[in-house]
């Protein structure tokens, strides 16, 4: 009786297996819930890394575009033209041309002589903007007709995946706002860009200011006009006279053996000589 009863005790001290069953299950739900947690909480960060990106590279993009068309000289050629492709969607091509502009391609230092803000559509149907750089000058001025037959030295993609990217220009005489823009020998007053970055975003519109400028070139004309003979030079390359007179009188060389001339003696009576003075040895008076 008495080793019943010690078997019974030592069988009620361990846990069943149903109790085992039960504890294991729950501590896999307790770490199958902190782990789903701590991988929100990772998935999370990044979505807002992600995000924080993508804002940083929209606003340095839109500050690049504010940027170049606030330096934009005043003799700088801006070119705009729009197509429409067969989706219904419309791309642009935005030309500058006198925009100094240095850049290194390639470890090389070189300077653009005109610039290319375009939009090119992929094959999955979205639309980049790229920035394309030329050595030569590819639209018409005051100096040049230009190479439009030229290809760009470099390309690189200013931002990606976008729905939608249009343009458009406002005049600064009438005011109106148009898809197109061929005045060489003016600037619009304003830049107008929609971009749609996401197919279930709002459309984001950003204006850009084109700060008016003196043309240089037509400054110049305007002082040649105005001083059409332009500085005066004497003949030879010799100064003017200060005093306004005529030419300075010639040098007078003395050479060796030959007598100096004598001032008259007597307030200006001379003899017969040549010079009005007296010849040697003669005294005055006699």
């Amino acid at each position: 009786m008495t080793q019943n009863t010690k078997l019974n005790r030592r069988t009620r001290s361990g846990f069943t297996l149903l109790e085992v069953v039960i504890s294991l299950g729950l501590m896999g739900m307790l770490i199958g819930m902190v782990f789903r947690v701590a991988q929100s909480s990772i998935m999370l960060s990044q979505t807002v890394v992600e995000e924080q990106q993508v804002t940083m590279e929209r606003s340095a993009f839109f500050n690049l575009l504010k940027n170049h068309f606030e330096q934009i000289p005043g003799n700088a050629v801006m070119r705009l033209e729009t197509t429409e492709i067969s989706s219904g969607r419309k791309l642009f091509t935005l030309t500058f041309q006198n925009v100094p502009m240095s850049f290194n391609w390639g470890e090389t230092p070189m300077t653009a002589e005109a610039l290319e803000l375009a939009t090119v559509e992929q094959r999955d149907g979205f639309i980049d903007v790229v920035l394309r750089f030329y050595d030569v000058k590819i639209l018409e001025d005051s100096t040049s007709t230009g190479d439009p037959e030229a290809e760009p030295v470099a390309e690189i993609t200013l931002i990606d995946d976008l729905s939608m990217c249009e343009c458009d220009v406002i005049d600064g005489r009438t005011l109106e706002q148009l898809s197109y823009w061929d005045n060489n020998s003016k600037l619009p007053l304003q830049v107008k860009l929609y971009c749609l970055f996401e197919p279930s975003a709002n459309i984001v519109q950003q204006t850009f200011w084109v700060t008016p400028k003196e043309n240089p070139e037509v400054l110049m004309r305007q002082i040649m006009q105005r001083n059409p003979g332009g500085p005066q030079e004497t003949p030879g390359g010799a100064e003017p006279p200060e005093d306004g007179g005529g030419t300075n009188p010639p040098d007078i060389e003395i050479k060796p053996g030959t007598p100096t001339p004598q001032p008259p003696n007597g307030g200006g009576r001379g003899g017969s000589g040549a010079g009005g003075g007296l010849p040697p040895g003669v005294v005055p008076g006699r």
